[in-house]
């Protein structure tokens, strides 16, 4: 039966009132237009109503009050995290956030996250398993989050960084000085662009700095791949 009835040519919209979003879950099903008791009506952002379907995850390098040891230097086979998308799905990435917690004999410190279409193919570290936003949805991510790995260089073939962002100076600072920045933070949102990692791709995380220990954090959303046009 329709959700919409024609009444001497008038078009009345009907919705279903419900406090929860989702009664069909089968892609291209049809379902009634959402509404709140009193039958106003209901729209989410995109990427929330993905949070809704269970298709946004979290992985993370270090926790609580357990930061995690970071490169030291730089090697394009040596991030601090890496994520390969398989082939079928698109990732979106939505936050990184590096926290350094202490420096060592300087701080100098330089991040920055790589997107490519190299399979980082990690041959070392420890997988994550990683979480889903919706905490008891019981959808898992189809990609494969190393923390500490060794990869492929994927500053091959069609690549990009998402940002770079660093503190650096032409000698050595002590640990102790002041106004050294301790976080970065990248969102889609203060980017500007949500970019799409359609599979086979992946993507790494560095944050260097000489004996430095801290945290990273990673939000992203999958969906399956689109056709192209």
């Amino acid at each position: 039966m329709s959700d919409i009835e024609l009444t001497k040519l008038n078009t009345e919209l009907l919705a279903r009132k419900s406090v929860s979003p989702l009664s069909e879950y089968a892609d291209g099903k049809k379902d009634a237009v959402w509404s709140t008791l009193d039958s106003a009506l209901i729209t989410v952002p995109y990427l929330q109503a993905l949070v809704m379907d269970g298709r946004v995850f979290h992985a993370r390098v270090g926790s609580a009050s357990t930061a995690i040891t970071l490169d030291a230097d730089w090697a394009n086979t040596d991030p601090d995290i890496s994520m390969d998308v398989p082939a079928g799905i698109t990732v979106i990435p939505l936050v990184v956030r590096v926290e350094y917690d202490a420096f060592g004999t300087d701080d100098l410190a330089e991040t920055m996250t790589l997107c490519s279409n190299t399979l980082a193919a990690a041959s070392a570290g420890t997988k994550f398993t990683s979480v889903n936003y919706r905490l008891r949805h019981t959808r898992g991510s189809a990609c494969s989050v190393y923390v500490g790995p060794t990869v492929t260089n994927g500053y091959a073939g069609n690549y990009y960084e998402l940002y770079r962002n660093g503190y650096q100076h032409a000698k050595t600072m002590e640990a102790a000085n002041a106004g050294v920045p301790s976080s970065f933070l990248w969102t889609y949102k203060k980017d500007g662009t949500a970019p799409l990692l359609e599979g086979n791709a992946s993507m790494a995380t560095w944050a260097v700095s000489e004996a430095a220990t801290g945290y990273i954090h990673w939000v992203w959303a999958e969906i399956p791949s689109l056709p192209y046009a």
